[in-house]
């Protein structure tokens, strides 16, 4: 996949999940910084699935380095817009472990959504 397509794929999932916290708060308005902070960390999660392309890791060790560097990416946007006062607090631990395996369902689905949508392609070839 080109890392213009991993790019928009990052910051589509990444709108998506932001729009559902959203509307679970209370209060919906967003600074500029907090929107920027989001396409960054969404911008990040869609490059930095380039790790799964390399066949020399396996895919456990490639999802822990994906983590490691999403939780830097969200540790770092974090500090910026203290969006926290204590990183090790269960509720920004807990938040940021959520959301990542929220977006790795949203992943997984659109995934095997479009692996289906290439196998009934693939059958109509072979049909015709």
């Amino acid at each position: 996949m080109q890392l213009k397509n991993r790019l928009f794929s990052g910051l589509g999932t990444g709108a998506f999940i932001y729009m559902l916290v959203l509307l679970s708060r209370n209060n919906i308005i967003s600074s500029e910084a907090e929107i920027m902070g989001v396409l960054i960390i969404s911008a990040c999660a869609g490059i930095f699935t380039i790790i799964f392309e390399i066949e020399k890791i396996n895919y456990l060790f490639a999802l822990g380095i994906h983590f490691i560097l999403m939780f830097l990416v969200v540790f770092s946007i974090s500090l910026y817009n203290k969006w926290t006062d204590n990183f090790l607090s269960v509720d920004f631990l807990g938040g940021f472990l959520l959301i990542y395996i929220f977006a790795w369902i949203i992943t997984i689905i659109k995934t095997k959504k479009d692996a289906n949508e290439l196998n009934t392609l693939l059958k109509q070839i072979r049909n015709f």
